[in-house]
């Protein structure tokens, strides 16, 4: 069986043994490594083969935003899993915007844990039920309404070339991670494109992305 390589980063050492505890014995995930702070653990990456990085955001240094930022941008393999004690829009959107594919809290269990380093690991996103309240209350219906009446008002929408690109495979039913080895980029990359090709259309389906596509020939 291969196993999951997962490396925590966490200022608090008591914290980062605990994990371990939870993470020893569980057969399809192991512990490499860990660091106290973000620049010791961009350090560690050059040297070790690692599929998750679990890292808390509040640290001293480097914040978890700034590591991730860089391991996006340097390591684009490597899945993060944002494990934190805030649960503040304000927080989760930044880290999803760097490239942070899971968020769980804190206060969460062992087996959801182990769950949400196993969904990242396969490039799906995953978070704690009170996030993913806040991501919704973040992205208000407000605001949807706004985009959509943009829409109606036939103002003009612009694309860059490679939101073109992106969007004519989106519409050709390819996946993310199908699109980014196809543009040679990466999955944060692609993900980071869809995003703001949403947010231009008004969309916030994939149904809906393809029928306004197709009605104003975008493609």
């Amino acid at each position: 069986m291969k196993k999951i390589k997962v490396y925590i980063v966490d200022d608090h050492r008591l914290f980062i043994d605990g994990l371990q505890a939870i993470l020893k014995n569980v057969k399809d995930i192991e512990v490499v490594g860990f660091s106290l702070s973000g620049s010791e653990a961009i350090e560690a990456l050059n040297n070790n083969r690692v599929d998750v990085l679990v890292t808390d955001i509040s640290m001293p240094e480097m914040s978890g935003y700034d590591l991730v930022k860089i391991v996006s941008a340097k390591f684009p393999n490597i899945k993060v899993l944002t494990l934190s004690m805030h649960y503040e829009y304000s927080y989760i959107e930044k880290m999803i915007e760097v490239g942070s594919l899971g968020y769980v809290l804190k206060n969460t269990g062992a087996k959801e844990l182990q769950n949400a380093i196993r969904v990242i690991n396969e490039g799906n996103t995953c978070y704690s039920p009170k996030v993913e309240e806040a991501i919704i209350k973040g992205y208000s219906m407000e605001k949807v309404k706004a985009f959509k009446n943009i829409v109606k008002q036939e103002r003009e929408i612009i694309l860059t070339p490679r939101e073109k690109d992106v969007l004519k495979l989106v519409v050709e039913a390819y996946s993310s991670s199908e699109i980014a080895d196809m543009l040679g980029v990466s999955y944060h990359t692609i993900t980071s494109h869809r995003k703001n090709i949403n947010a231009k259309l008004g969309t916030s389906t994939i149904a809906e992305v393809i029928k306004l596509a197709k009605e104003k020939a975008l493609i």
